[in-house]
């Protein structure tokens, strides 16, 4: 037993050693490691899934709206979760990112929180079956996720949502009447929906655009509306006693048993027709009869006024619109929008009634104001231009219901003035040059633009140029030094010396034809720095002034 004690004081850990009699027994201890994996589990939906609001055959989604998915998850290892609408009932996880619907999806929400709401939406499409089914999946948002079993939901919000397409509306006609008769107003519509029940259809004819499935949006500007058929919908409009003659617009309006309206909605514009007879164009007036002054650089409103007379009561007319044109090209050449030229001719120009006048159905006359923007590059009639023996006119023409149509031109012509106006670079800026040097080949430009509507030359005149311009007590570059010309030169070569008189410069830039293009030249500058003087940044003043250009160089 004493060597048995001995043996386990010295083999605590590894080996106990028996010895009894004449045999011997030995036991060694082994160290086992222990593993076990830990398996991510999927998350749960306790909540949901539901359509919110419900998307059913009572009150399925109009196409271009949304149908929002909802449903909350907890994830027993509180990991954040995407929620995904599949087409079919089949997703493969996708780690950390969304995951994908193996047949399409709806829509797949951002990553939400474990116990949190996740939310998606999708825009219904005119390509959308009426029932659409879907499978809600929750798929945690973790390396090895994974995801749930679907759920369709229940009841009314779950699976499948349902589409409501827009009615077909094609061709909207009417009929003709007398005042005091009955027009009737006809739609080629129809709706091809036919989960649950059939859709039907209805219309609503308004005098100005705006309405919904209940009316007119303004009930003043309803003529009528009908009941809700299965297709082609009809409806009356009982015309006053005294009524404006002619064609009358009126905007049609198609919804179906949804509320959902026609995707050309309101139809293009159509007109009901009562009988009509010719208005009158009077007093026209151009710019108050005095001639037309415009604007440098911008545009100038020119007024034209004139009156109308109508049998059938001024509110007969549909359209005033007036033309102003140079003399020489005419109304019949700047009756159209296609003949705008903002150098000679601008073509139907809308007008606004005149405050006060046309007080009712029964008032024969109303007057008009027409604005015309007339760029500052329209031709002058003026002495020294292109078109003096011209002036400019204007003509109201009166449009009626029925599409009639009566002109009148202005009694006085005007002249359009001559504009010499222009648009120069602000600075001359020679950089730096040494004493006793000058530019040679090296020229600097500035850009003289025409911004009125002649053609340009230019009157140049300046002064010394010094440090501590304009006082100038000390030293100074003469004006002299300075030179230009119309082209690039080389100083010791050309240009033209300046002066502190001015001296007219044949710069010949254009007439401006566009106020996108504006016409304009460039002119060429260069200086000889004197030997003599201090080194600093010296400062003058060019004088360049606009002069009308002979009307050969516009």
């Amino acid at each position: 037993m004493k060597r048995i004690s001995w043996l386990l004081e010295r083999l605590p850990a590894l080996v106990l050693l028996f010895v009894v009699g004449a045999i011997s027994y030995s036991v060694v201890a082994d160290s086992v490691t222990t593993q076990v994996t830990v398996a991510n589990t999927a998350p749960s939906i306790t909540a949901g899934p539901i359509e919110d609001p419900t998307s059913d055959a009572t009150t399925p989604t109009n196409v271009g709206n949304q149908v929002t998915f909802k449903a909350t998850a907890s994830d027993s290892n509180n990991d954040s979760y995407h929620l995904a609408i599949c087409k079919t009932n089949a997703i493969t996880p996708n780690g950390t990112s969304a995951p994908t619907c193996d047949g399409g999806s709806w829509c797949v929400s951002s990553a939400t929180a474990s116990t949190v709401e996740a939310s998606c939406s999708y825009t219904a499409l005119s390509g959308d079956a009426e029932s659409e089914a879907w499978y809600a999946f929750v798929c945690d948002s973790v390396s090895g996720s994974t995801c749930s079993s679907s759920s369709q939901g229940t009841g009314a919000s779950g699976s499948p949502f349902n589409v409501n397409h827009a009615p077909s509306f094609t061709v909207m006609s009417s009929t003709s009447a007398d005042p005091g008769g009955t027009i009737t107003f006809t739609a080629t519509a129809s709706d091809a929906d036919i989960d649950t029940t059939s859709d039907t259809v209805l219309l609503v004819v308004c005098s100005a655009a705006g309405a919904t499935s209940s009316g007119c949006t303004n009930p003043a500007d309803q003529l009528c509306i009908s009941t809700a058929v299965a297709s082609n919908p009809t409806c009356d409009y009982v015309l006053p006693a005294v009524h404006q003659s002619g064609d009358t617009s009126y905007y049609s309006y198609v919804y179906d048993s949804h509320n959902m309206g026609a995707t050309n909605n309101p139809f293009p514009a159509k007109t009901y027709s009562v009988n009509n007879v010719v208005s009158s164009v009077s007093t026209v007036v151009l710019n108050g009869a005095a001639d037309i002054s415009l604007t440098a650089g911008t545009t100038t409103n020119v007024i034209v006024t004139g009156s109308v007379t109508d049998a059938n009561s001024c509110q007969n007319i549909s359209t005033m619109q007036a033309s102003l044109y140079r003399s020489g090209v005419g109304y019949s050449a700047c009756d159209t929008v296609g003949e705008l030229n903002y150098n000679y001719c601008y073509s139907l120009v809308s007008c606004t009634v005149v405050g006060g006048t046309c007080t009712g159905s029964t008032d024969a006359s109303t007057d008009y104001t027409c604005t015309v923007s007339m760029q500052y590059h329209a031709d002058p009639t003026d002495i020294s231009t292109v078109y003096v023996a011209e002036n400019w006119l204007g003509t109201i023409l009166a449009t009626d219901s029925g599409a009639l149509t009566s002109t009148a031109e202005a009694v006085t012509a005007v002249e359009v003035s001559s504009l010499t106006a222009q648009s120069v670079d602000a600075l001359v800026s020679y950089g730096n040059i040494g004493l006793g040097e000058n530019t040679g080949a090296t020229n600097s430009s500035i850009s003289v633009t025409a911004v009125g509507n002649v053609g340009l030359d230019t009157d140049l005149s300046g002064v010394d140029m010094c440090p501590d311009y304009p006082t100038c007590a000390g030293d100074t570059i003469p004006v002299a030094n300075q030179k230009y010309s119309t082209a690039a030169f080389t100083y010791s070569l050309g240009g033209t010396a300046l002066s502190t008189i001015a001296t007219e410069v044949e710069l010949n830039v254009l007439k401006t034809t566009s106020d996108a293009t504006p016409a304009s030249k460039l002119l060429y500058w260069g200086i000889a720095i004197p030997a003599g003087i201090a080194p600093g940044t010296y400062t003058g003043a060019n004088n360049i002034t606009a002069v009308k250009g002979e009307t050969v160089n516009w």
